[in-house]
Parts: structure tokens; sequence; C-alpha cells
């Protein structure tokens, strides 16, 4: 693939650099701190729920070996893993009853493109009902494995399970959002590369003038699928194992953002074959399991007990929790490097308007202090993106493209309930499986 074909360096006008919009009162949460605050209230009481529910276990407040299964005319192998489906999913419907009401702020309330309560309600339904499903398949895969193997079956199941969610990424937006993603001609002509850059009028881009694009950064077309996404925090990213496809949301195609869109196609292109796209989707097919691995053979229960897979979910939410404190410092190096490659590329002031309106459809918020930004935000603030390009790039050894964000995905194969209670994506059904990002 070719890496590095010089782009025209052209200035994105002030309309495009920031959508308009009334300035809130200085006193008035901005919005990033708005959706920050239901992102700590859904994390926070799914862990206070978490504990809770461990404690009430672990003192026998609740004793589910006196509970009468709804299976007991199955064999008992058949019986442990009917039952243990039934206890997660009984569990995973008891945190969504808990947490609507927040999620409806999130997806409906502090949003700029607001739904109907209706409309809402069910693209959310949607959402849960699919995630549900997805849910007792992969702890049907756990628990055979649990019955068969013990705690080492179990660990393996949830490391199978998560490499399916991983590998299935895009077949499984699709059905919890209703995306509808198309694919790209896989040629095209040498002369349709200078007419796409050369585009000025505020038109929508052929899907010829999006494939030039993506290939004058080294981006082959036919990995390329436009994704039409009424979020504007969608922005896609390499999506499957095996053959990997690039998602870019439809809003980008027009001829006014072709230069966000070349500054994209850049730093996707940099992302992969840097390997940190890779050693992000295997580090977080691997720390769910690292969770059960570490805590499972702690609990005072077999993996053929009911009370083990009522367990699990807490377990694996409070191991999630541990995540998105720790594995966000593993991928904000990853987006420094790939805004500088692309700065080498297209020149820095393209990348620097890029980075404004790329925050503006997101967060809006140029700065956050060192703590917030440590604790909650895998992707630095735009005004530390800005101040990164002003100096050398350092070479980042070991880092890995949205560890945290694919993490929480993954980790629904383990139980999980922080998935859709994050600040980014509380809510808003179509980034609970693509996250967003940079």
């Amino acid at each position: 693939m070719s890496s590095s074909v010089p782009v025209e360096t052209l200035r994105l006008s002030d309309a495009d650099a920031s959508p308009a919009r009334t300035s809130p009162p200085a006193s008035a949460p901005t919005f990033a701190r708005r959706r920050l605050r239901l992102g700590i209230s859904g994390v926070g009481g799914s862990v206070a729920a978490s504990l809770t529910w461990l404690a009430l276990l672990l003192t026998d407040v609740l004793n589910p070996s006196a509970w009468s299964s709804p299976f007991a005319a199955l064999p008992a192998p058949a019986r442990a893993v009917a039952d243990a489906v039934l206890l997660v999913l009984a569990v995973f419907t008891a945190h969504a009853a808990l947490t609507v009401a927040l999620e409806y702020r999130g997806g409906a309330v502090v949003v700029r493109q607001r739904p109907t309560a209706s409309a809402w309600l069910r693209a959310w339904g949607r959402g849960v009902l699919v995630q549900a499903v997805l849910l007792a398949v992969l702890t049907a895969m756990s628990a055979t494995a649990g019955v068969l193997f013990g705690v080492f079956g179990v660990i393996s199941g949830v490391v199978a399970g998560s490499l399916l969610l991983l590998a299935a990424q895009g077949p499984i937006a699709q059905l919890v959002a209703s995306l509808r993603v198309t694919e790209l001609a896989p040629e095209v002509p040498a002369e349709q590369v200078a007419r796409a850059e050369k585009t000025h009028d505020d038109v929508a881009l052929t899907d010829d003038d999006i494939a030039a694009l993506a290939l004058a950064q080294g981006i082959r077309a036919s990995a390329v699928r436009v994704v039409d996404a009424r979020d504007e925090a969608f922005v896609g990213g390499w999506i499957g194992l095996v053959q990997p496809t690039l998602w870019m949301p439809r809003a980008w195609a027009r001829a006014s953002q072709r230069e966000l869109l070349s500054v994209q196609f850049a730093r996707r292109h940099a992302q992969f074959t840097s390997g940190a796209r890779r050693r992000g989707v295997l580090r977080a097919a691997l720390w769910p399991a690292l969770g059960v691995a570490l805590f499972a053979p702690l609990l005072p229960w077999a993996t053929t007990e009911a009370a083990f897979w009522l367990a699990l979910p807490a377990v694996s939410t409070l191991w999630m929790f541990v995540g998105v404190l720790l594995l966000p410092s593993l991928s904000r190096p990853i987006v420094y490097n790939a805004d500088a490659v692309a700065a080498a590329r297209l020149g820095r002031d393209t990348v620097t308007h890029a980075v404004r309106q790329l925050d503006a459809w997101q967060d809006d918020e140029p700065e956050r202090t060192p703590g917030v930004e440590f604790i909650f935000h895998p992707v630095p603030s735009r005004g530390n993106r800005e101040r990164a390009l002003q100096r050398t790039p350092r070479r980042v050894h070991g880092g890995a493209h949205q560890l945290t964000r694919l993490s929480l995905y993954s980790a629904l194969a383990s139980g999980s309930l922080l998935g859709r209670v994050v600040h980014c994506n509380i809510g808003r059904p179509e980034l609970w499986v693509v996250y967003p990002g940079d």
C-alpha cells in the first residue's frame, strides 16, 4: 500500500472549525461535564451495586442453593448451563432496569440531537435485547466449558467469547443500532484522486472521491466502509479481526470535510501499520479473562453452582472498573502518534483544524484538568493534542489503540455491566459497539 502521497494543505474555514452554538453561562456545566457526571453516576452506581450484590452473596443473605431450578428435569450438566444463562440474564436485566432512567438522560436529554422519548426507547430496547441475546450465547459457552473444565474452562470461554465479539463487531453494531454500511468501489482511477482533492464546494463526495482520498493515504478502497450514523460522535475505525475494514461516518463525506477525511485516513493508516490497532484488539480480548482468572478462583463456589454465576457479572464489572482507571494511559500515546504521522504527511495546520472539528462533534472540551484526563479520557484533550503537534514527536512503544473502549465492549463476554454506561456512550445505542474516539 502507498503510504505518503502528498495532499494539498488547505485551511478549514471558521464555520467548519466549530459548529455554531450559543455559549452557556459561565456558571453552567459544559456539555462535556454534564456527560461526565452521567458517566460517573452510571459507572459509580454499577460498581456500588456490584459490591453490594457480592456482599449479599458472600454473607449468605442471598442463598441461591436453596432456590428451585426451573430446569430440574434436565440432566445435571445441562441444568447447570441453563441455570447459569438464566441467572446472568437476570442480573443483566436488573441492571438495565436500574439504569434506564440515567440512560434516558444520556441518550435523549444530554445530547445535541434529541430524539423523541418513544424513538429513544425503541432504539434502547433494541440494543438491550441484542446484548441480552449475545450475553445468553456467551454465558452458555463459558458455562459449558466450566462444567467440563472448571474455572480454567470459564476463563477459556471468556477469551473465546471476547474474540467472537471483536471478530463480529461490525455485524453486531448493525444489529444493535441498525447502521447502514456501504462498501466502496474496489478501484479508483488516478485522475479521480486529483479531482477529489480539488473539490471545493460543500457537496457530498461520491464513493469514488472517498476511495481516492483513502488511496492517497495508503488505504485500499476495498477496505473502506461508509456508515450512515445519526450520532455526531460516531467516528468509526478499524472493525473486525481477520480482514479488518475501515468504517467512516457518512457525515464526513462532504467536500467541506475533505481535509478532515484525509487526516483521519492518514491517522487510521498509522494506527494499523504501527501495530497499535492489533495490540489494542488482542489486549482487549484478554483483559476480561484476566479478571476472571485472578478472582474467580477466590469465589467460594464451584462453576456449576448458581451463586458463581450470580457473582460473576459483579466480579467482572469491578474488574472492568479497574480497567477504566488503568487502560486509558495505554491509549493516549497512540492518539499523539497518529496525529504526528498525519501532520508529517498533510501539515500541522490541517491536522490541528481536523482535531478541533472532531472535538466539537464529541466532548467540545478544549482543556481538562490532569486528574480528569488521566482517569476518564483515553483520548487526550484538544489542547494537549495541539500542543503535542508543536513538539518533536516521540516514538511510542507498546501502546494500544482504543484499548479501554474495546475492552468495555469485549467484557460483555464475562458479564460486565459497564459497557454501555460510561460517559462517552451512555444512552446512545449507536456507540455501544463502535465507541467514539479519536
